[in-house]
This record gives C-alpha cells, structure tokens and sequence, in this order.
C-alpha cells in the first residue's frame, strides 16, 4: 500500500460515520422515481381525440380515451424523470462541502458540455428541506448562477426517526424560462410544478403537476396552462384527472379558447372509464361530454361522445363498465 493510499484511508476513518450518515441523510430526502411517477395500466398507443377518431372506434377496439389518459401521463412523467435524473447523477458523487445543516454537489461541469450544474440542499427544520439545482455558462462567474430547479421535502421517518429514503411529500418547480438563459437548453418554455406525496408502501400516492405559459403543441405561436391530479393506492388501481385551456374547435373568425377536463378511473386489472367535459369559448354556455369503459386488455365496451355528429353511442354502461356512474373531473 502506497504512503498516499494510507494516508488517504485514514483521513477517511479520522472523518467518523458522521459525515457518511450526513451525506446519506441529504441523498435521502430527494425526491425520487417512485414517489413522483404517475402510473396507469400500460398500453402501447398515441392520443386520438377528435370526432373522426371517435366515429372510427368501434366496440372492441383499443379504446380512444385510455390512450389519451396513457400519453399524456407518459407527458407529466418527462418532465419529473428529468429532474430527478439530472439529480441522481449529481448525487453519485461525494458532496463538495458538507455541514450539519447544508450539503453542496458541484459546481461540475462534464468534459464537453457548456453549462456548470451545481446542487445544493439545506435542512431547514426537523426532517424538512429545501433544494436548488442551478446551472450557468461554463465560462461565466459563479454569481451567473440560475436556480433551475428548487424543491422543498418533508421526510417520512422510521421507528427511530431516520428519514426513510422513497417517503414523504414535497415540491419542485423546472423553470424552462431560466433554462433557456444557458448556453445549452431544449426549445420548453414556461414553468412545470409538482407536488407529491408517498408516506409508505401502503399508502396512496399522490401527484399534482401544472404547467404554465408552455406551447401550445398544436400552434407553437400560443401558450397554454394544463393541470394534471393522480392518485393511486397499491393493489386499488387509480385515478387521473387533467385539464387544459386552449382553441379547441377551430371556429373561423375566433380564437377563443375552450376547457377541457378529463377524468379516468381504473381498477388494479386495468379495467377503467373515463369521463370527458368540454365548455367555453365557442360553445358559450353548452357543455360537450364523452363517456367510455375499456375492459382488461384496454378495448373499448362502452361509449357515448356528445360531440360527435351524429352521437356516437354503443354498449351498455351498467353491464359493460368498470365504474358504472360517470364522474367528471373537479380541476
């Protein structure tokens, strides 16, 4: 063993358990993948929601509005999975400075990148916390500083008062804005807030995610606001409900906006309904519904879409629905 390797391991031992225990205590109380995923029955498919997909779909095909639920949860899902994979691979390394109260990653910057990330995260009471991601050029001052990302925890704690990594509730903002002052960044714009709740493997999880001022993914011209609820309690299957403002029916002459709401239900078989509101703007004082039950293996069993000229209805919704009774979303 080389005189710097043994000087390296007692330094090592001479810091204690102390240290290790404060890094680990800092690691555990970032949110991660399980607590924020929003899940539901899987099944390949791309949201089809205009009058001609429905009058397309027929009883026993692969229903509509489990697809559109699916793709959009796959939608909230990026967004959180990026945050929280930009913070796993930060937090791989041996923190920068540790004390009793802070932990700082960084500032670190990969071979060829551009921009320097650096984390940082403060306990800020008992068993609660607060967390910054921020970035800046590679070249620039550290007072270029941007906070990407900052985020709030409240740790769920064991019989002995540890924080239990996996458990809790809290939130974080992705501010694309501030992103998009970085030498790299991707073409979002706006702001995504999540906030989460899991306090142990027998308890509901719960997910409310916003967007706000994103583009309009059908007129890049034009900002949107869309809000998203999920909860889901192990072996009792879930619910989400999402809402978004923006020009649905395309009337000539006006570009006022309508609301829709969306809310789908399922059990642990994969069996569910959605329930599908559409008011506002162009319609002025009507409101449009769509009502549809998918079996096991996502076909569609029952449906009835008021929009659609003429309606489309098949099906019978007592016999041939998971839920019988509709129920639409309160966002």
């Amino acid at each position: 063993m080389t005189l710097r390797k043994s000087l390296l391991i007692s330094a090592l031992m001479l810091a204690g358990c102390g240290r290790m225990d404060r890094e680990e205590e800092f690691r555990s109380v970032l949110p991660t993948k399980e607590m924020v995923e929003v899940k539901t029955p899987e099944k390949s498919g791309q949201a089809l929601t205009s009058a001609e997909a429905v009058h397309g779909q027929g009883k026993g095909d692969l229903s509509e509005l489990y697809k559109l639920t699916r793709a959009t949860t796959v939608m909230v899902n990026g967004g959180t999975l990026w945050v929280l994979g930009l913070v796993d691979q930060v937090t791989k390394y041996p923190p920068t400075t540790l004390t009793e109260d802070t932990a700082v990653w960084g500032p670190h910057t990969e071979a060829l990148a551009r921009n320097t990330w650096k984390l940082t995260v403060k306990k800020t009471g008992e068993n609660t916390y607060s967390y910054t991601v921020s970035a800046k050029a590679k070249e620039a001052q550290d007072s270029a500083f941007v906070d990407v990302i900052t985020g709030t925890h409240t740790a769920a704690v064991d019989a002995a008062g540890e924080p239990l990594k996996g458990f809790g509730k809290g939130e974080f903002t992705l501010d694309w804005d501030k992103q998009a002052t970085l030498p790299e960044h991707d073409e979002s714009v706006g702001r995504f807030t999540v906030k989460y709740a899991r306090e142990d493997n027998k308890s509901a999880a719960t997910v409310d995610a916003a967007f706000r001022d994103v583009r309009d993914e059908n007129d890049a011209s034009k900002l949107v606001d869309a809000d998203y609820r999920y909860a889901a309690t192990p072996a009792q299957g879930g619910q989400f409900d999402f809402k978004l403002v923006q020009d649905w029916f395309k009337a000539e002459g006006s570009a006022a906006k309508e609301t829709l709401t969306i809310k789908s239900r399922w059990l642990e078989s994969g069996a569910g309904r959605s329930d599908v509101e559409l008011s506002g703007g162009d319609l002025k004082s009507e409101t449009a519904t769509a009502n549809e039950c998918w079996d096991t293996l996502f076909a569609s069993r029952y449906l009835r879409a008021s929009y659609a000229f003429p309606q489309v209805q098949y099906g019978i919704e007592a016999n041939d629905c998971a839920f019988a009774t509709a129920s639409y979303s309160s966002l």
